[in-house]
């Protein structure tokens, strides 16, 4: 695949830079050990409610939205996001800043996330990655996910966004077709996902192989 003349790069955070076990730590054995206590019942069936509910709007806007599982749980998610045994958590993967700092120059660097904004912000406390972006996007604030093809449509709107020149990187194959669907030029895939085979997707293993698709 030729990525020379790409203008503009996406790039998701989660499982493409952070590693997301932060946040299957946090909704799948934080929240609902919480819930256990603050609701003085079994962890068994705390985790049965929480899950039952995760997978319910899981892929919706509501998934991401942190002041909507605070009202639905009457658990304050963003101080339990804050929490030293969660925020410890947030890790990096390796190589992802040298990444970065070898695209960064090269074109216009948009960061594109689910992740609400308080969740961003606080992943941005533990790592600053902001210099190293032209803009960072919750898609929340945009009124949709990107599972959601109007998502890209308004992205694309809203930034002035030139999508034939444009490259997308994501570890969710569904996130990838709605982007292409779109107009997208070109994705960079990291995930696990089976896919059919497409000369608009290239897959990769890992963040560190990106830069070279550009040589």
């Amino acid at each position: 695949m030729n990525l020379k003349g790409m203008k503009n790069f996406l790039i998701d955070m989660d499982g493409v830079l952070l590693d997301i076990a932060y946040d299957n730590f946090f909704w799948q054995k934080h929240i609902p050990q919480i819930y256990a206590n603050e609701k003085g019942c079994d962890l068994d069936q705390a985790i049965n409610i929480t899950h039952t509910l995760f997978h319910y709007k899981k892929g919706s806007r509501d998934w991401y939205d942190l002041d909507y599982w605070s009202n639905m749980l009457d658990i304050d998610i963003e101080k339990q996001k804050k929490a030293k045994e969660s925020f410890e958590k947030i890790k990096l993967y390796e190589g992802s800043i040298s990444c970065l700092e070898k695209l960064k120059g090269k074109m216009k660097m948009i960061l594109i996330t689910n992740a609400h904004r308080k969740t961003l912000n606080i992943k941005l406390q533990k790592y600053d990655l902001s210099p190293y972006f032209d803009e960072m996007v919750c898609a929340h604030e945009l009124h949709y996910v990107k599972e959601d093809v109007q998502l890209w449509y308004m992205l694309r709107s809203r930034y002035r966004i030139d999508f034939e020149k444009t490259v997308l990187i994501e570890d969710t194959i569904k996130n990838i077709y709605m982007g292409l669907s779109a107009g997208i030029s070109k994705a960079i895939y990291l995930g696990n996902e089976k896919y059919t085979s497409s000369n608009k997707i290239l897959s990769m293993s890992s963040i560190n192989d990106v830069p070279s698709a550009f040589n």
